[in-house]
């Protein structure tokens, strides 16, 4: 009866060992009594799905801003001396005439960064009037080439800032080799805009070689038409007597 005891005891053992329960027994000693040996039971450890640290999460870190791009070409338009003089990394290395913008379309003034750039562009405002080798800074304004050589070192444009043609590839050329990010134009001053040359009701102008000699007034509407010989210097009107301008 003992020997079944035993036998019955050995495969509780062999039963509850794969469930996670472990038993504590001792070795029988011949002829010795077999008693069944009290079990502790192991509770089964759960797995545990969350991280086995307790260290706080690290902040992301953000990206450095890129360097700001060094400004290494600058164009200063003198708009009271119209000129413009370039500096390459703060050397002066270029002094020409410039045009302006007349009073009408005055040339805006400030600091800019160039927008964009053409080597030809055609002016969709100005009946598509040629703009070689053109460097855009302000709403529509650019520096650029013309063929009014004339006119340079007065204001004379439609807001641009006009060089002659050498000077304006060479420009457009630094302008492309620099970058527009590294490239600023700063136009300031004020042009000494000219002003009409009319004569005023009353007023006695020179005489014209061909006239009779003596005080004529001229007249200043535009219903008069131009003399086909043009006193040198003005723009002589044809005279009339002081009574038609009454």
């Amino acid at each position: 009866m003992r020997a079944v005891r035993g036998l019955f005891g050995l495969a509780m053992l062999s039963a509850l060992v794969p469930l996670g329960v472990s038993l504590a027994q001792a070795e029988p000693v011949p002829g010795a009594t077999v008693e069944a040996v009290p079990v502790a039971i192991i509770p089964a450890v759960a797995a545990s799905t969350e991280p086995a640290t307790t260290e706080a999460p690290i902040a992301a870190v953000k990206p450095a801003a890129p360097p700001k791009p060094v400004v290494s070409l600058v164009a200063q338009v003198d708009l009271t001396r119209q000129i413009v003089t370039v500096l390459e990394r703060g050397k002066p290395i270029h002094s020409w005439k410039i045009s302006s913008g007349v009073e009408e379309h005055p040339t805006p003034t400030g600091t800019f960064q160039p927008e964009w750039s053409a080597k030809m562009w055609y002016s969709r405002t100005y009946d598509d009037a040629p703009m070689p080798h053109a460097v855009f800074f302000k709403n529509g304004a650019a520096i650029h080439a013309t063929q009014a050589t004339g006119a340079l070192g007065r204001a004379a444009s439609h807001g641009c800032v006009r060089l002659a043609p050498t000077n304006a590839e060479i420009f457009y050329k630094l302008v492309q080799r620099h970058g527009l990010a590294q490239v600023r134009i700063s136009v300031f001053g004020k042009p000494a805009y000219a002003r009409p040359m009319v004569a005023n009701r009353g007023e006695t102008l020179p005489r014209r070689p061909d006239t009779p000699s003596r005080n004529v007034q001229y007249a200043t509407s535009s219903a008069f038409a131009v003399s086909p010989y043009p006193y040198p210097g003005s723009s002589y009107r044809l005279p009339i007597s002081a009574a038609r301008l009454r």
